[in-house]
């Protein structure tokens, strides 16, 4: 027998059991005060005891049902979010576009995995402080999830580095869309206590089928991030087509 159905029977046992005693001193103490209890007298006691008792369980149950659910809730957190970005971590990210990806098989559409690297990160570090450098990293996670395609999920994989993974018309479509959000990002200098501070990311790219492996799209999609790197950073590169892809999304 599991743990939790250990707990279920323990729970219904004590309930079970207190009902019990509470209906029994109810009884007991309602027979020294009328030795004679007539058929109305037993009535108001079936009205009267479950309406003492019920409010007090449900009060318990529903208690511990509460701490249970903040408790699971918690969990979840620590098991799918990101601590300093709010944003889902790797195994939600996994998850979720899994999802996407068998959704666009089933829609005929294309589906596309990325990789975001914020340029020159070790040095935000260095000159500006780590507390700058988290700054840098929430900013550029709310840029990229609140202007991200729909049907598009960003998540941190750790570091400076983030995923995404989306449902795109078309190639086109999902090459510009990266473009854009390149673009955004060095169109939004990040505030910081000492003044804005420019911040620019990489980007590479690439496209899945249904039935691709999820890990090996990263990959790949890491594979055009070192490419666009390479290139002069500040740009999206495809891994299918790394060099007619590596223009500048200025």
């Amino acid at each position: 027998m599991s743990g939790d159905i250990r707990n279920a029977v323990r729970m219904g046992v004590l309930i079970t059991a207190g009902s019990i005693l509470a209906s029994a001193l109810v009884v007991s103490a309602w027979l020294q005060l009328a030795p004679r209890i007539g058929a109305a007298d037993i009535i108001f006691m079936a009205i009267l005891l479950p309406a003492l008792i019920a409010p007090a369980v449900s009060f318990f149950v529903l208690r511990d049902r509460l701490r249970a659910e903040r408790f699971a809730r918690a969990n979840y957190r620590l098991a799918h979010m990101d601590e300093l970005t709010g944003l889902p971590n790797r195994r939600a990210f996994f998850d979720a576009a899994a999802q996407l990806q068998a959704r666009a098989g089933f829609l005929g559409k294309c589906f596309f995995v990325g990789i975001a690297d914020v340029d020159n990160f070790k040095r935000v570090n260095d000159q500006w402080g780590h507390e700058v450098g988290d700054q840098v990293l929430r900013e550029m996670a709310a840029l990229l999830n609140t202007h991200a395609p729909e049907d598009c999920i960003v998540a941190r994989l750790g570091g400076e580095e983030f995923a995404l993974a989306g449902i795109f018309p078309s190639d086109a479509a999902a090459t510009l869309a990266f473009c854009h959000l390149v673009a955004l990002v060095e169109s939004h200098p990040v505030p910081t206590v000492d003044g804005a501070l420019a911040v620019t990311i990489s980007l590479g790219h690439c496209e899945g089928a249904r039935t691709s492996d999820l890990s090996a799209l990263l990959s790949r999609a890491d594979k055009a991030l070192y490419a666009a790197k390479r290139s002069g950073k500040n740009r999206a590169v495809s891994y299918h087509r790394p060099v007619t892809s590596q223009s500048t999304a200025a």
